[in-house]
């Protein structure tokens, strides 16, 4: 369930900011990887104990934000460095010489020193954040620094999302409908019962309602060619468009609710939905209840293919 590493922070980036746009990294605290869990100070950062935490650990990102990491110099060159050798052979000769070796020529990189801070979104959703960038696609001490951020969330909260001041997912939006993109509807009593069944007793305790960006983040890991969103924003539905799968997805950034997934040649967005008809439409194909974030993700890689990731630059590494 945790997303793969990122290679290169712009193209994560640039399709949803402009230069001069704010913005933040971080993660929900919802679907901890398990080094998250049993990272201590974490822990302590969610229950408010303290205000901020400075990231380390024994490797990678998380040593890397404390000790840093040496790369190449960009633009790439080498440097000849002599030595001194000796030894003494088998025989007992005893050899010695000076030597020149070219070796790549590094500077140490990725220090940045991140702390993550606490922070709640307007759907209450506890979101771990650092500090806001700037973003500037020519900065390349900035995209390395997003770079670290993005990993370094990957590896405690098993995902990253883009986020704006209010702590709500940032997004390229298609369009906004003037409507819910899927509202309520009327329903009848025994299907109200039901829903109550599912909400109260689904998992042995009162559905949660806050909000999960991992689903959100998760959603644009796959081929998203159009978003629309409507009235409520993030407190109701958005339309995931992904033409290359011939697949629609109504989402909601609150648990609580479900996912719906639509044949997109049969789905006209112009219709209003809403929960009571939505499964007798004939686009429909799958209601994914909000409750097993893994098997959700599981259920969603049988209509989507995952992105190629390796279109990713090496520009920034």
């Amino acid at each position: 369930m945790i997303m793969g590493r990122i290679i290169n922070s712009l193209p994560h980036l640039e399709g949803v900011l402009r230069n001069g746009d704010k913005f933040k990294v971080g993660f929900g605290v919802k679907s901890l990887s398990t080094e998250g869990i049993h990272y201590r100070d974490l822990n302590e950062l969610i229950k408010g104990n303290i205000n901020e935490l400075l990231v380390r650990g024994k490797k990678g990102p998380l040593r890397e934000n404390i000790h840093g990491k040496f790369v190449r110099k960009q633009p790439e060159n080498k440097k000849v460095i002599n030595k001194h050798i000796e030894y003494t052979r088998k025989d007992g000769v005893f050899i010695q010489y000076d030597r020149d070796f070219e070796v790549w020529e590094k500077e140490l990189l990725h220090k940045f020193g991140l702390k993550l801070k606490r922070g709640t979104s307007p759907q209450e959703e506890v979101i771990l954040y650092f500090d806001e960038m700037v973003f500037d696609s020519n900065d390349n001490t900035l995209l390395y620094k997003a770079k670290s951020a993005m990993n370094i969330c990957i590896i405690l909260g098993g995902y990253f999302q883009i986020y704006d001041d209010k702590l709500e997912p940032i997004m390229k939006i298609t369009a906004t409908l003037n409507r819910k993109i899927l509202s309520k509807g009327t329903g009848n009593v025994q299907s109200k019962l039901e829903d109550l069944k599912k909400e109260f007793f689904g998992n042995g305790i009162k559905s949660d309602n806050t909000g999960n960006s991992y689903r959100f983040s998760v959603l644009q890991e796959f081929n998203v060619t159009d978003i629309y969103n409507g009235e409520g924003g993030f407190n109701e539905y958005f339309h995931f468009e992904f033409s290359n799968d011939n697949i629609v997805i109504l989402e909601n950034l609150r648990s609580g609710n479900a996912t719906y997934i639509f044949d997109l040649k049969k789905y006209d967005k112009n219709f209003a939905l809403d929960k009571t008809n939505a499964k007798r439409h004939p686009a429909f194909l799958a209601r994914i209840i909000h409750h097993n974030l893994e098997n959700w993700r599981t259920v969603l890689l049988t209509y989507l293919k995952k992105k190629d990731d390796s279109d990713e630059a090496l520009q920034v590494s």
